[in-house]
């Protein structure tokens, strides 16, 4: 599926390899068809927190409390992911006007920066799951 997106945006586009902005979309792209199950994970994920975190006494602990947290923060990225990246703008041909390159290349560079930033929160989200993880399963 991911190759079949990457063919497509290579057809449209001048150069063989996809910028960091269109690599998102291509994931975005299929991560859309999850969304859905996503978006359900991410519900029962937050009630099963609420619920551990204000009724542990009837749990007899917290023993819900990181898995949940965690696959709320999951859901909530992968959700972040589908919805920032699921249209960028493509690149303005050789024949489009000064305005139009230079919005599009604004807006372009606002999507790069958000990009920088998706990866930063998953890398910090994906060190912080391997420790609370961890963590858990030790206790």
């Amino acid at each position: 599926m991911i190759r079949a997106v990457e063919g497509k945006l290579r057809a449209h586009s001048h150069t063989v390899q996809l910028s960091m902005i269109e690599r998102f979309q291509v994931i975005a792209i299929f991560l859309s068809r999850f969304k859905p199950l996503i978006l359900l994970f991410g519900a029962l994920s937050l009630l099963a927190f609420l619920f551990s975190l204000f009724e542990a006494s009837r749990l007899n602990g917290d023993r819900l409390l990181i898995p949940s947290m965690l696959g709320f923060c999951w859901s909530v990225t992968l959700f972040s992911i589908i919805e920032i990246f699921g249209s960028i703008p493509a690149r303005p041909g050789a024949k489009a006007g000064l305005r139009v390159r230079m919005s599009v290349g604004i807006k372009r560079s606002a999507f790069w920066l958000l990009a920088v930033l998706m990866l930063g929160l998953s890398t910090a989200l994906l060190v912080l799951s391997y420790q609370l993880l961890r963590t858990w399963l030790m206790a």
